[in-house]
């Protein structure tokens, strides 16, 4: 009975440490959509935010978790992208892609990729609860949550979704 007692406890504080440290212990969900391709479910992604957002100066995360398995190439490839879609310069995309390359894993069905930005600019990665890096660039923030935020997105109704703007 005593180490039944004993391996309870020890369960409990192993969940509650993981629990506290989440990168979203502090935020509230904002919405949450699922990227589709054909008949596929790609991933789903949740955006966080400060109680009192009120502009990208504060913490705020996205997070997606796979449903397919998706090589870090091809991750990498994909935000770059985007970002041609958004119209950044080459320049600026090949200085935030090169972090991505020595950050980012691959990804397997169930994994999970974070991003958290903070009210100094700062972008941190997180590989389920771990952390992966962090990137200090103040812009790449805005720039990698904009693939999903920016009125320019092709993703309109994932975009609403994620805003808590789709009924």
């Amino acid at each position: 009975m005593k180490l039944l007692i004993n391996t309870i406890i020890i369960s409990t504080s192993l969940f509650a440490a993981s629990v506290f440290s989440s990168p979203l212990k502090e935020l509230n969900k904002v919405g949450e959509g699922e990227m589709q391709y054909l008949f596929w479910t790609l991933y789903t992604a949740e955006l966080y935010r400060d109680a009192n957002f009120q502009d990208e100066n504060q913490s705020q995360a996205l997070r997606i978790v796979y449903e397919k398995s998706i090589s870090k190439d091809a991750l990498i490839e994909a935000t770059a992208q985007q970002w041609e879609h958004l119209n950044y310069s080459q320049e600026d995309i090949d200085r935030w892609i090169e972090p991505l390359e020595s950050l980012w894993p691959n990804v397997e069905p169930g994994d999970a990729l974070t991003l958290k930005t903070d009210e100094t600019g700062v972008s941190q990665f997180y590989f389920g609860d771990q952390s992966l890096g962090k990137i200090q660039d103040p812009e790449f923030g805005d720039a990698f949550l904009s693939i999903w935020l920016s009125q320019n997105t092709t993703e309109p109704e994932l975009r609403k979704q994620l805003l808590g703007l789709a009924k």
